[in-house]
């Protein structure tokens, strides 16, 4: 009976910790507001941000991008943009996923992330070709990681994200390569959407400030 019990305690527990994991969930990233301080009287040009994160169907580890419902090998192009996490029940198993809205992709928010640090450092900042100055700082950057995932406790769970890019910078007279990278953890009672959010917003958050000062000095010599 005990045996029966406290199985039936366990079983609760795991559901309460992890929510609905079977099902494909949604969410907007609510991004920071940025606004020009201090203008330097530079401008960068973000011609290009390109997601090369790489999905697999089983991954050993959850940290590696993967999608339920048919897989990633399923799964659109335009789907893999949006996908930002995967849920798993309380035994670590993976389940449902979690997309970005129809409105949102992955590098639009890396986009973002970009022009909020920029802007606070005083940068004008463009990803309009037509409206780049010839002395721009050209800036083409590579999305490696944007992933949440859960660990799972014997009583509680953490849910983690991590975002990693690499810049490819091109200003007069010289190149340089930054790798920005944030990693969170957000400890929680339940997988539901609200800590989702909160731990992306976590990221987020970290990698603004690790990419102001990793940007703080562009240019040659500086």
């Amino acid at each position: 009976m005990k045996k029966i019990l406290g199985g039936i305690v366990l079983s609760f527990v795991i559901f309460m910790l992890t929510g609905c994991a079977s099902n494909r969930g949604y969410l907007t990233v609510d991004l920071p507001q940025h606004s020009i301080a201090n203008d330097n009287g530079k401008q960068v040009f973000i011609r290009s941000v390109v997601d090369n994160r790489i999905f697999e169907n089983r991954p050993r580890t959850p940290d590696v991008p993967s999608l339920g419902f048919k897989g990633s090998d399923q799964a659109s192009k335009e789907i893999k943009s949006r996908a930002i996490a995967r849920k798993r029940n309380g035994y670590g198993r993976a389940l449902g996923d979690i997309l970005l809205d129809e409105n949102q992709s992955v590098e639009f928010i890396a986009t973002e992330m970009i022009k909020n640090s920029l802007y606070s450092l005083g940068y004008t900042v463009t990803n309009n070709k037509d409206e780049a100055k010839r002395d721009a700082i050209i800036m083409d950057v590579s999305i490696d990681k944007f992933w949440s995932w859960i660990n799972v406790g014997v009583w509680t769970l953490r849910i983690d994200a991590q975002i990693k890019t690499t810049m490819n910078i091109t200003f007069p007279g010289d190149k340089k390569t930054v790798t920005i990278e944030a990693l969170v953890n957000n400890p929680c009672q339940m997988g539901n959407t609200a800590n989702w959010r909160k731990a992306i917003r976590m990221v987020i958050e970290a990698y603004i400030s690790e990419a102001k000062d990793k940007l703080k000095c562009l240019e040659k010599g500086c």
